[in-house]
């Protein structure tokens, strides 16, 4: 069972440019791995995690 991908809206936006991990918002660097992909207003965004098990953040 995989979890529901974040909302794009509530994401801040070094989070939202894969430059963060989208779950935890730890620093990505060169790591990373892809968690889906998603629309928002119209625009296309991939988010990316550090890890397959981090945890999302509050």
């Amino acid at each position: 069972m995989t979890s529901p991908l974040p909302d794009v809206a509530y994401l801040r936006p070094r989070r939202q440019m894969a430059m963060d991990c989208a779950h935890c918002a730890r620093y990505l660097g060169a790591s990373g791995r892809i968690l889906g992909d998603v629309r928002h207003l119209g625009l296309p965004f991939r988010l990316w995690v550090c890890a397959p098990d981090c945890q999302p953040v509050g």
